[in-house]
């Protein structure tokens, strides 16, 4: 599912894995310093129990490899959540539908994507603690308010706020927060509970790598 060799990427060239996973650091604070001192793209992230600064280790088409000092790996699917390794709790694999189309032409059911409101399906595998393997699906519906502005790790910017709400088949609900650009409808800042009992999973793009 990961590559076996990661490399940090920029619009300028490449940087060893081993640039990538000193960049975790602890605060968000520093993580802003961080990210304006690297040219690289980058990422303010919490992933449970993991803070700090990811840089991308790779790309491939839409994807991106997001690798941490600890071991862990986010990777992203046109900038939103599709899994994780590494982690206590991991997330191995997202798929978007729509209530007519389980699996319509790859980028057309990005829920960030849509005019809003937009109604989605979603099915997801994760690992529990004790290594189980859960799956769950689930029907949501996103909204999106009005623009407000948005204090990212390398500036403010103002960003349109999405809500989602997932009904799980299990009967649980959860809810995630994105806040995209209101011109491209490209994710800057992703704030999710990924499946019913997950650890919260929350970033802000530093440096974009589009």
């Amino acid at each position: 599912m990961w590559p076996a060799l990661l490399v940090g990427c920029s619009s300028s060239g490449t940087t060893p894995l081993g640039d990538s996973l000193q960049a975790l650091i602890p605060t968000s604070e520093k993580a802003g310093a961080r990210a304006a001192s690297i040219p690289y793209a980058s990422l303010s992230a919490r992933l449970g129990d993991v803070q700090g600064l990811l840089v991308m280790g790779a790309r491939a088409g839409s994807v991106s490899y997001w690798p941490s000092r600890e071991g862990g790996v986010l990777e992203l699917d046109d900038g939103g959540l599709h899994a994780t390794a590494g982690l206590a709790e991991d997330l191995l694999g997202t798929r978007y539908g729509t209530p007519l189309h389980d699996q319509p032409r790859h980028g057309e059911s990005y829920p960030w994507r849509q005019e809003t409101p937009y109604a989605y399906t979603l099915v997801r595998h994760w690992q529990d603690r004790e290594k189980q393997v859960h799956r769950g699906e689930a029907k949501g519906e996103m909204h999106c308010a009005g623009i407000e502005t948005v204090e990212l790790p390398l500036g403010s910017r103002a960003l349109e706020r999405c809500e989602a709400s997932l009904d799980w088949a299990s009967g649980e609900t959860t809810t995630s927060t994105f806040w995209r650009d209101p011109a491209t409808r490209r994710l800057w800042a992703v704030r999710e509970t990924p499946w019913p009992g997950a650890p919260t999973m929350q970033w802000q793009v530093a440096r974009h790598w589009w």
